[in-house]
């Protein structure tokens, strides 16, 4: 798979990466919660949408919330939904690198918040931290969804980026599928190989180790479960830099 890995590479070098390239606003509007969040993540990874992801979001979901990797704000929007959170005042930014997935959830979250104030920051979650975020503080992080699709293993240190934009108390949480060392059956083992290939994912190697070593490394308190192909992970107490 790395000599699949490095050709992706060389060709997203010259265009817009895969994984973000697929984020069209057709997709976006269509295909995406039903391919996504309905299908792969029940049939596939085994971990159902609205039985464990979707009460995992609220439960790590705070009133001034960051999420990362925002696809079409289907989870924030599910919580801003319930009833006791629909006239609450909210504060959510939304960071994606592609602009498509950053207005699909804009509108979704709005229509569903009508108190709530949406900032959205175009960025690599690899890259420095924005110019926009620095200085800010969060009482919650989410990224769900989101490292199975970045290339390399630079993609961990987002946990030592983004650490230091928790409050006192703050919680860091996520999901992510892991690689062909976890795979349930032969199915999804070729499932998540396809992905590989088309450059859609790069997670071929990522194991539940390699994320619980980074995630110690930037946090004191850490709580790993693994349902299916996913990994579920949330973070507390921010080591000191």
């Amino acid at each position: 798979m790395a000599a699949v890995n490095s050709d992706n590479n060389n060709m997203e070098s010259k265009e817009e990466p895969m994984y973000s390239r697929v984020y069209s606003p057709t997709f976006l509007s269509i295909v995406y919660d039903v391919l996504v969040l309905k299908f792969n993540m029940r049939y596939m990874w085994g971990c159902r949408t609205d039985k464990v992801i979707e009460p995992f979001f609220a439960e790590n979901f705070s009133r001034r919330h960051l999420d990362i990797g925002v696809a079409t704000g289907y989870l924030p929007a599910v919580s801003l939904g319930r009833p006791y959170r629909t006239q609450s005042k909210h504060q959510l930014t939304l960071v994606d690198l592609n602009p498509n997935p950053l207005e699909a959830a804009k509108s979704r979250v709005l229509s569903k918040g009508a108190n709530t104030t949406v900032q959205c920051v175009a960025a690599d979650v690899t890259a420095p931290l924005p110019d926009e975020l620095k200085g800010a503080k969060f009482d919650s992080i989410s990224m769900f969804n989101l490292f199975h699709c970045i290339p390399g293993k630079e993609k961990f240190e987002a946990f030592n980026t983004y650490k230091d934009l928790l409050s006192e108390g703050g919680v860091l949480s996520g999901c992510t599928v892991l690689g062909g060392k976890h795979a349930t059956n032969k199915i999804n083992q070729l499932y998540v190989k396809l992905y590989n290939r088309k450059g859609i994912f790069h997670n071929w190697e990522d194991t539940r180790e390699e994320f619980e070593a980074a995630l110690n490394k930037s946090f004191e308190e850490v709580e790993i479960t693994l349902v299916g192909m996913m990994l579920l992970f949330r973070a507390t107490k921010p080591r000191q830099t």
